[in-house]
C-alpha cells in the first residue's frame, strides 16, 4: 500500500485529462481518455502491491480476491471508511513546507515513508499533515496503528473546496474503490494500473463514480478537483486544503 500511495500522481479533473507521474524510476506521461466513463474520471497512477494468487484473501476486505484487474466482484463503496477532514490546524504549514517535502521525495527515491515524514517541518505542520485512520477526523495522510501510511484523504480536500462533506465522502469512496478494484494489477506496471483504474469506474466502481456527479454536481466537482490538484502528487491538495489553506476561490 505504501508503494502505491507513494507514487500517486496529481489528481486531475473529471473532464478526462490523465496526468501521471511517479517516483523510483516511474516515467511521466500524459494520456487523454476518450471513451465512456473513463473520459470523465481522473486516474491516478502508482505502484501496486505484489500480485496475489486468486485464492488469497483481500487485505482490505477479508474477502477472497478475484484475481483479475480490475476485480469482477462488486464493491460497495459506501461501506468504505470516511471521516470529515480535520481543519483545525489550517495555517500550520507554509507553501515552502510542502515544496520541501515534494523536493525531498523527488531527490530521494529510495527513502522510506518514515524518512520523508521527518522532513516535514515545523512541528505543528508535521502534526497537521499526519494522523491516524482511527482519529475522529481525518488529516491529509492517514496511518495505521503501527505508523504505516495507509491512505490519502483526497476526499477531505474535495470537501473543503466544495464546502460539502457529502461531496468529499462520495469522492473518497470512489477514489478508494478503484484502488481496491485494482489490487491484483501486476506489480510495477503503471500502464496496466492506468487502464484498470479507468475500467473500474465502468465496472465494480460505477455506482461510486455516478454518485460523485449526483452528490457534488458536475461543475462543483470540476472546480473542487482543480483546487485540489497538485503539481506532482495527490497529497499536495489535501495538505494545501487542511494545513496551508486554499486561496480565495478554492485554489
Amino acid at each position: 500500500m505504501v508503494k502505491k500511495l507513494f507514487a500517486l500522481a496529481s489528481v486531475t479533473a473529471l473532464t478526462g485529462l490523465i496526468a501521471t507521474s511517479g517516483v523510483a524510476g516511474c516515467s511521466s506521461t500524459t494520456v487523454q481518455a476518450t471513451d465512456g466513463d473513463a473520459a470523465t474520471a481522473p486516474v491516478d497512477s502508482g505502484k501496486v502491491t505484489p500480485k496475489k494468487d486468486a485464492t488469497t484473501t483481500d487485505e482490505d476486505t477479508g474477502a477472497p480476491a478475484s484475481g483479475t484487474c480490475p476485480t469482477l466482484d462488486a464493491i460497495d463503496a459506501t461501506a468504505l471508511p470516511w471521516k470529515s477532514p480535520n481543519v483545525s490546524m489550517i495555517g500550520s504549514c507554509t507553501e515552502k513546507s510542502l515544496t520541501d517535502l515534494v523536493t525531498y521525495i523527488e531527490s530521494n527515491s529510495g527513502a522510506k515513508y518514515a524518512d520523508w515524514k521527518k522532513t516535514v517541518t515545523p512541528a505543528a505542520c508535521n502534526t497537521c499533515v499526519f494522523g491516524k485512520e482511527t482519529d475522529a477526523t481525518w488529516k491529509p495522510l492517514l496511518e495505521d496503528a503501527s505508523g504505516q501510511l495507509v491512505g490519502l484523504n483526497v476526499g477531505g480536500c474535495i470537501a473543503v473546496a466544495s464546502k460539502n462533506d457529502k461531496c468529499g465522502q462520495s469522492y473518497q469512496n470512489w477514489f478508494d474503490c478503484r484502488f481496491q478494484a485494482c489490487t491484483d494489477c501486476p506489480n510495477g506496471d503503471t500502464a496496466a494500473l492506468q487502464k484498470c483504474l479507468a475500467a473500474a469506474s465502468k465496472g465494480a466502481c460505477k455506482p461510486a463514480f455516478t454518485a460523485v456527479g449526483t452528490v457534488c454536481g458536475d461543475t462543483v466537482i470540476g472546480d473542487a478537483e482543480t483546487a485540489c490538484s497538485g503539481d506532482k502528487y495527490v497529497f499536495e491538495g489535501p495538505i494545501k486544503a487542511q494545513c496551508i489553506g486554499l486561496k480565495e476561490g478554492g485554489e
